[in-house]
């Protein structure tokens, strides 16, 4: 009798396989032949992310050429009309558009998560209906293997089609009023896609429906080291935390200076079209607050323009005249015991410490424990990194160079403060249970 060794994590993989999936064997270190059927597929893969942006640009373009439509104030052409809801689909994916005034940056996050949506719901179309995940489950023995598995190959088509298709849809509107800079588009147009495709993979592992997509993650899984993987559950928990802290921030404030900002919409006086397209790009904005409320607790501060919002003060300055920002502030010192707010990310901080602690066997030494905590602190660290490059913009040039916060001093100091929080939760339930 042949003995064949499996690890813990291919056995489990095993147990929970569908009844109806026929297990079978592969020749380690190679995918699928290659065949027609399979350069269809690769085809496929490529088209949903051309059809992705697409259907994304569609989402734009419609409202803004029906507002043109409506409002009989508006002197662009019909194809001006197109080529600005172009620019907007490309600044949501955090390109540089140029105007005759200046260069805009700011990418509204709401709009942008809508593509993330759309690229989630299509790669999970690419990755999951391939005809071979209902063929035979392979054996993993090599990277090659599991990246067949994974459909790794589909997902590659599938960004680069929607790379290549934003990249020229883009170009088309540097013949209108406002130029997409192309170079600038690409960490979006990567970005976007990429995600899904993680998103997709990620929902996977934890439904588990698909053996032979489960087969490659079980490959990646036994060969990620076993601190990472305590230190991800929290991160997920923590950043939930973030969001719901953040967005309770921003309603507080639009509440609070609401009549204020009504007083900014009467002074606009840009009629029932206007108002409306102002309102529904600013809600598009509201995560890109949220994010800047987030900076603010870390102790970065907030800028706009020439306007700074800190901990201590707030500073006067210029202003766009947007109604939203009728909730910054007044010019002058902030209110007593706000500083509080401080205490969000220290607070997170030990609630990581907190997971660490219990995720590591009660024998653990200290520094095991305290890894585990630093590699959760780092995740949440660089999502926010990412997230606050999005959210920050600007005009040059000009007094608004700056809108947003700066995405490695927010980061930074959220670190140092996850980092503090953390370890000293993590040092007294380390020290509490060994006297137990």
């Amino acid at each position: 009798m042949t003995m064949v060794a499996m690890t813990v994590v291919e056995r489990a993989r095993a147990g929970r396989r569908p009844a109806g999936a026929v297990s079978g064997e592969e020749i380690p270190g190679r995918g699928p032949t290659l065949t027609i059927r399979r350069l269809g597929e690769l085809l496929g893969a490529g088209v949903a992310g051309v059809v992705c942006v697409l259907l994304g640009v569609l989402v734009v373009v419609l409202p803004t050429v029906l507002a043109w439509v409506v409002e009989q104030r508006s002197t662009a052409s019909f194809w001006q009309t197109v080529g600005v809801g172009v620019d907007v689909w490309a600044l949501a994916h955090r390109a540089a558009v140029r105007t005759p005034a200046a260069e805009v940056v700011l990418a509204p996050l709401l709009l942008t998560a809508l593509f993330l949506a759309l690229c989630w719901y299509a790669a999970r179309q690419v990755v999951l209906s391939r005809h071979h995940l209902t063929t035979r489950v392979p054996r993993i023995g090599g990277w090659r293997t599991a990246w067949s598995a994974l459909g790794g190959s589909d997902g590659t088509a599938f960004v680069l089609g929607y790379v290549v298709a934003g990249l020229l849809l883009a170009h088309t509107a540097s013949f209108g009023l406002a130029p997409v800079r192309l170079a600038t588009l690409v960490p979006g147009v990567v970005l976007v896609p990429l995600v899904a495709l993680g998103l997709v993979w990620w929902g996977e592992h934890r439904r588990e429906e698909h053996p032979v997509v489960d087969a490659g993650l079980a490959f990646l899984e036994a060969r990620t080291p076993v601190l990472v993987r305590r230190a991800l559950p929290p991160v997920v928990e923590v950043l939930v935390g973030l969001v719901a802290v953040s967005f309770l921030l921003v309603l507080g404030l639009l509440l609070l200076r609401g009549e204020r900002i009504l007083t900014l919409y009467g002074s606009l006086d840009a009629g029932l079209v206007g108002t409306v397209v102002l309102t529904v790009g600013q809600l598009l904005a509201l995560p890109n607050l949220m994010v800047w409320a987030l900076g603010w607790t870390t102790g970065s501060g907030v800028t706009v323009g020439t306007a700074h919002v800190g901990w201590g003060e707030a500073t006067a300055g210029d202003l766009p005249l947007l109604p939203v920002l009728g909730a910054l502030p007044e010019p002058g010192s902030m209110p007593p015991g706000i500083w509080a707010m401080a205490l969000v990310p220290l607070v997170a901080g030990g609630w990581l410490g907190y997971r660490a602690a219990g995720s590591a066997p009660r024998l653990a030494t200290w520094w095991t424990k305290t890894q585990i905590m630093l590699a959760s602190c780092v995740a949440v660290a660089l999502v926010v990194l990412v997230l606050s490059w999005l959210a920050t913009g600007g005009l040059t040039p000009g007094l608004l160079g700056t809108v947003g916060v700066e995405p490695w001093r927010t980061s930074g100091l959220l670190l140092a403060e996850l980092v503090a929080g953390g370890l000293l939760v993590l040092t007294v339930l380390h020290l509490s249970r060994r006297r137990l």
